[in-house]
């Protein structure tokens, strides 16, 4: 698993990357115990400003590959660590309706299969 942290606009601090990779990665890890393959994620750590706020707001995009289907998670927050944690929060939920969604397929394939047989007794 590589997690790659880059910034826009903001200076990336040892703390910052630290808080970051330690979120995504425990996240990554949780929903990656049987993968195969090499997971890469990069987060996008920013600072925007909206015109219809005021102050700085800070934006987390964090883009998943490698698993069967690419992932991105895309926060604004007017707090940098709240906007870290609830893009973490997000990347669970994605993670885990794709793991819903392939359970249910192959809950769906194994039910034809046991039907099929069970027909031709």
């Amino acid at each position: 698993m590589n997690i790659k942290v880059k910034g826009t606009d903001l200076e990336i601090t040892e703390a910052i990357r630290d808080y970051a990779e330690k979120k995504v990665g425990e996240t990554l890890k949780k929903f990656n115990s049987s993968s195969k393959g090499n997971i890469f994620a990069e987060i996008e750590l920013g600072k925007t400003n909206n015109h219809h706020t005021n102050g700085d707001n800070y934006k987390t995009s964090v883009t998943i590959t490698g698993l069967s289907k690419n992932i991105f998670v895309d926060v604004v927050k007017n707090d940098l660590y709240a906007s870290i944690d609830e893009a973490k929060d997000k990347l669970e939920n994605r993670l885990a309706e794709t793991k819903d969604k392939k359970k249910t397929l192959s809950n769906k394939i194994s039910l034809k299969f046991k039907n099929l047989f069970k027909g031709n007794n």
